[in-house]
């Protein structure tokens, strides 16, 4: 497959590459797939994308759903129309703003995420330790839904929580909480309501 590098100006109808890189600013007219999908400049895609891998360090848009291996920002992505993120794992130390879903086995931020839900086996956010929160006047990550096996929460707003191993952290605001197996609260959280079986303890 054909590696492409936008250094300047440039336009795509979209199709199969190997290694796409954006170092300017790129446009994508059609669905996109690749092996690896790097933007360090800025990025408009109007089509679906497929991809083994994408890094994200500049700014990107994608007006569809986006179906990756691994996807890494640590710049800003934003995905419209309520479109979807499938990934094996998402990375994110930049800003993600969606108002769909991300499903994912693993997701790690120390940035932050702005989504409908977020669902998948691992999930750790921890936005307001990084610097990223100082660019929003309201700072933080706001999830309506976030349902994992292990979920792990700094400086993150959400309207219901589910998992199995639950840790709620300082700076958390938490609507409905549902835990069936270990759940651990920081006396400076804020968590409105409790249901399911769980053993309370404190994280070291």
């Amino acid at each position: 497959m054909q590696d492409i590098r936008i250094d300047g100006i440039g336009k795509i109808p979209g199709g199969s590459f190997g290694r796409l890189v954006i170092d300017g600013v790129g446009e994508c007219m059609g669905d996109l797939e690749a092996d690896t999908l790097k933007v360090d400049g800025v990025l408009k895609c109007r089509g679906a994308v497929t991809v083994k891998e994408l890094n994200c360090d500049g700014t990107a848009r994608f007006d569809k759903d986006i179906q990756a291996g691994r996807l890494s920002v640590d710049g800003f992505l934003t995905m419209m129309n309520g479109s979807k993120l499938e990934a094996d794992e998402v990375l994110c130390d930049g800003s993600i703003s969606m108002d769909g879903q991300i499903c994912a086995d693993t997701v790690r931020a120390d940035g932050l995420i702005r989504a409908r839900e977020i669902v998948g086996d691992r999930i750790i956010i921890q936005s307001y330790l990084g610097t990223w929160g100082k660019l929003f006047t309201k700072g933080g990550s706001k999830i309506e839904l976030i349902e994992a096996t292990y979920v792990e929460l700094k400086g993150v707003t959400a309207q219901t929580v589910n998992g199995s191993r639950v840790v709620i952290g300082p700076k958390c605001q938490i609507g409905h909480l549902d835990c069936n197996g270990t759940l651990s609260i920081d006396p400076s959280a804020t968590v409105q309501h409790i249901t399911g079986e769980y053993t309370m303890y404190d994280k070291e």
